[in-house]
């Protein structure tokens, strides 16, 4: 992940974020001509072009976006109904990385290939989430155990994108003093570095079902099915 797609990143979501600015100042001045009915008609179609805009963008960018549509939709106390019915849906598995992006990180953190570090590997998710995604596999003892591996580069790309939802919401909070979002994109910026930090995640994890095997990698975690 260059920084000429970092920028580009930063580019879609300034511009995404310039264009439902528009798009609803431009109804504001619409609906002051306009009955109550008409108008309150438009704002749901707004509301549903708006939010349609705002999930496409995350499902393309991922990572911290995902994360935060996910918090999103469940703020029903702050944001219209279309949002919340839309963004739920990041909630779902997001399409799975390349096997070959999974073998790379693998041998990266722990100096290994998979095949020198399990008996077998299966190729295909059991899950995939905003920053890594879970495979079966079994260690060289025969042991059968999950494999959660952070995608490439993700925590590069997750501090970028914080600095440009922080800016984000600096500026809306300029432009629109009634809405300020900033105490919870700081609590964003406070908690994204601990839900990168597998070791971390291993530390706070207290199923009884589970025995965690922590290796050295930051960005790879292995945990027993028995």
């Amino acid at each position: 992940m260059g920084w000429g797609n970092i920028y580009r990143r930063r580019a879609n979501v300034f511009t995404l974020a310039m264009i439902i600015y528009i798009d609803y100042k431009a109804l504001q001045k619409r609906e002051k001509f306009m009955k109550k009915p008409k108008s309150d008609a438009l704002w749901k179609k707004a509301h549903e072009r708006n939010a349609k805009r705002v999930f496409n963008l995350m499902v393309e960018l991922e990572g911290l976006w995902v994360k935060l549509g996910q918090y999103l939709s469940s703020r029903a106390d702050v944001l219209p109904s279309a949002f919340i019915s839309i963004l739920k849906q990041l909630q779902d598995s997001l399409p799975p990385r390349p096997f070959e992006e999974v073998c790379r990180t693998i041998e990266k953190e722990l100096g290994k290939s998979t095949k020198e570090l399990f008996l077998d590997f299966d190729e295909n998710p059991l899950a995939t989430a905003s920053i890594a995604q879970v495979h079966h596999a079994t260690l060289i003892d025969r042991q059968k155990v999950v494999v959660k591996v952070q995608y490439e580069d993700i925590k590069k790309i997750i501090l970028e994108d914080l600095k440009d939802a922080k800016s984000i919401v600096d500026w809306i909070a300029w432009a629109e003093p009634q809405y300020n979002f900033s105490p919870m994109i700081d609590e964003w910026c406070k908690e994204a570095p601990q839900q990168l930090d597998f070791n971390h995640e291993a530390d706070n994890k207290c199923e009884f079902w589970l025995v965690w095997m922590r290796l050295l990698g930051f960005g790879i975690h292995i945990r027993s099915l028995k």
